[in-house]
């Protein structure tokens, strides 16, 4: 009976820990894909400046943020995500529209892909 307790009050603790984790990693993205898309907006408004700018601004958090998240998440993500930015870079100093844009779609993508691959259901539990 007692061992029996404890496995249902390890489980609900493992429980709201999954769903709480799972919130703060769609604030997390949803916040970022808010920034890109600022990026986005400047970049087809050819304010290449700021994109640089909000680029800059938005590289120091993520990368702040990232040493939280790289423990309970798929690495993977984040290493896409951080060869999408580096050309992201790159392409934004060239003032070149048609990569820059094809980055941040992969961008966004993939920060979607995040919050989809840690959303709580049954298929992903069984």
């Amino acid at each position: 009976m007692k061992s029996s307790l404890l496995v249902v009050i390890i489980t609900l603790i493992f429980v709201i820990f999954a769903s709480f984790t799972r919130n703060k990693i769609n604030d997390f993205s949803n916040g970022y894909l808010k920034d890109f898309n600022r990026i986005e907006t400047n970049i087809i408004n050819n304010n290449w400046d700021e994109a640089d700018t909000l680029l800059s601004k938005a590289i120091k958090d993520f990368d702040k943020e990232k040493n939280i998240w790289y423990k309970l998440i798929n690495h993977g993500y984040f290493n896409e995500i951080f060869m999408s930015i580096e050309i992201l870079n790159k392409s934004i100093y060239l003032e070149d529209k048609m990569i820059s844009l094809q980055e941040l779609e992969k961008i966004k993508m993939t920060l979607q892909n995040l919050m989809e691959d840690e959303l709580c259901n049954f298929n992903r539990i069984f």
